[in-house]
């Protein structure tokens, strides 16, 4: 029989397989000032401090400042204030800012170097954000380690990874560590201690919240 010759173009793919072709991850992006300010708040105290990002109205994956809400906090939780969590709605309605401008992405930090999300991280997350078409959990670790994560709903529940930068190209007049700081210090309670010693025992994550959810946040506009 007719020794049958592979064609050359053949040959040459057989040597050097496809490359897979790389999918590029969404940004999550940073102004500086933005990054400047969560930086400053994770580090003024012992526990995790919460917020929530305020995004550029072109753009909802760049956040331009941090917004902090009155929380109780200890080295593993955030507790946000049901009246705080509604001002903030208000304030940034009055200032002409749509929802998922500034109640879409969930920031908080971690006191540790990891910042893989908790066990609680992840029941709250889904419990408070599961009525929005999409939302973000993002968490800056002490070490400089991040999380982020896309979740969406919109043709069935869906998570995707995000990359994390700090946007340079954006002006920044500097930092304000003195209104940093009053913002700080009027919002954050260390409840480090209650929730470490309690007359019968650690305090529950049921005790220290006291809330089937947290608080004002019920349905996601």
């Amino acid at each position: 029989m007719p020794n049958r010759k592979t064609h050359p173009l053949t040959r040459r793919h057989l040597r050097r397989p496809r490359r897979k072709r790389s999918r590029k991850r969404p940004v999550l992006k940073f102004s500086p000032y933005a990054w400047a300010k969560l930086l400053f708040l994770r580090d003024l105290g012992p526990t995790e401090v919460g917020g929530f990002g305020i995004a550029h109205s072109d753009n909802v994956l760049s956040i331009t400042d941090i917004a902090l809400v009155t929380q109780r906090c200890t080295e593993v939780t955030v507790e946000f204030d049901d009246e705080s969590v509604a001002d903030l709605f208000d304030e940034h309605v009055d200032l002409g800012l749509r929802p998922e401008q500034f109640a879409r992405i969930w920031i908080h930090t971690h006191p540790d170097v990891s910042a893989r999300p908790s066990t609680v991280d992840v029941e709250t997350f889904d419990r408070v954000f599961s009525s929005c078409d999409w939302a973000i959990m993002f968490i800056l670790a002490k070490g400089g380690e991040t999380f982020a994560q896309l979740h969406w709903r919109q043709g069935g529940p869906a998570q995707l990874p995000l990359s994390v930068e700090v946007d340079y190209s954006c002006s920044f007049a500097g930092t304000d560590h003195a209104a940093w700081e009053a913002e700080y210090r009027s919002r954050v309670t260390d409840e480090t201690e209650f929730h470490m010693f309690h007359e019968s025992g650690p305090w529950t994550w049921e005790e220290l919240n006291g809330h089937p959810s947290l608080p004002g946040w019920e349905e996601c506009p």
